[in-house]
């Protein structure tokens, strides 16, 4: 699943836009949410979702604070695979949505309650479209580009909104691509990806945010030269990045550098497990690429040793929806190399 990149840029946008309710303390609560993004790119998750439980008490009608928690949670869930944050997202999205629907209602609505609007649909769009609900997915992220098109009708300099247009046109052509032959289904990646370059060359604050949005969608097209060389970029802004390191790794793979991809993913393995948000589903996807790796390597005792730990603990990972697909994928590698030493 994406970088929950919407986490980081929409704070930035939102802060500079005009409001319409002048009793709530704008500039306060983009202070607290600005130290909860702080923390959270420094993994201290806790710590962010306590000053975002400030803004919710504070200011139970505004979306901001909801919508802030359930980023958060995302990111956690995404960067470490740990899926035991599931409910608190889904509990904070609905009510950033219901918060949202209510400012629209509103008689003048303005620029940043479109942007919000937009953002929480186009948020939980992508969080169904990963959980196999893909009308709910179209329908959210419909409604999320509409939003985003109204808050940039209202203020045409906001091109960091095209970041927002540029996710929705690029994965919304990737996750329908089987589709593309009807008449109002089309392949918008190009369109996508220029959206989202024009947000770092224009946007005034998501820059830094479109560019992890570009390891992502480089990887899906597996140009992993760009990969690599928009993850630098993203390292340069935070070394300490463990979301990155996931595309890294399938990029040395696929141009063959072997050594650079085990090491990126030994890397992975061991700073997961130095955090409190530490889970096993992490562990189990790393260990299968690292299987990977010695495989082609023809290190097949080494590949059988890193299938042999995903055995031990399949019982314990087999509902996370980020683990599945790996659990089946050793099982065929395994095959692969049981008939590879026999042909020997």
């Amino acid at each position: 699943m994406k970088k929950t990149i919407w986490l980081f840029f929409i704070f930035f946008i939102a802060a500079s836009l005009p409001s319409s309710n002048s009793l709530v303390k704008y500039a306060e609560i983009d202070s607290l949410a600005l130290k909860s993004i702080d923390l959270v790119h420094q993994s201290q998750f806790e710590e962010a979702l306590q000053i975002l439980k400030e803004i919710t008490n504070s200011y139970p009608e505004e979306p901001i604070g909801y919508f802030f928690t359930a980023a958060a949670c995302q990111n956690l869930i995404d960067i470490f695979r740990n899926e035991k944050y599931k409910k608190e997202f889904e509990q904070n999205i609905e009510i950033a949505i219901q918060k949202a629907d209510k400012k629209l209602n509103s008689s003048t609505p303005s620029a940043r309650d479109y942007f919000y609007a937009g953002a929480s649909y186009g948020y939980r769009g992508i969080y169904r479209s990963f959980r196999g609900n893909w009308w709910g997915a179209f329908w959210d992220g419909g409604r999320g580009k509409k939003y985003m098109e109204k808050a940039l009708e209202l203020d045409s300099t906001l091109y960091d909104a095209y970041y927002g247009l540029g996710t929705y046109h690029y994965w919304r052509s990737v996750k329908s691509k089987i589709f593309w032959w009807l008449p109002f289904i089309g392949d918008n990646r190009k369109k996508g990806i220029e959206y989202t370059k024009l947000s770092i060359l224009k946007g005034k604050f998501a820059r830094d945010e479109a560019k992890y949005s570009l390891v992502r969608i480089y990887a899906e097209e597996k140009d992993y030269p760009n990969v690599l060389l928009w993850a630098d970029s993203v390292q340069k802004i935070n070394p300490q990045d463990l979301y990155s390191r996931w595309f890294v790794g399938l990029a040395y793979m696929g141009i063959g550098k072997w050594e650079e991809a085990e090491k990126t993913y030994q890397e992975l393995i061991s700073l997961c497990k130095s955090t409190p948000y530490y889970d096993l589903a992490a562990e189990v996807e790393a260990r299968y690429q690292l299987a990977l790796i010695y495989y082609t390597r023809n290190l097949f005792s080494q590949a059988l040793e890193q299938i042999g730990f995903i055995y031990a603990h399949q019982e314990e990972v087999k509902d996370n929806d980020y683990t599945k697909p790996f659990l089946e994928k050793a099982q065929d590698l395994r095959k692969k190399i049981e008939q590879r030493q026999k042909a020997k």
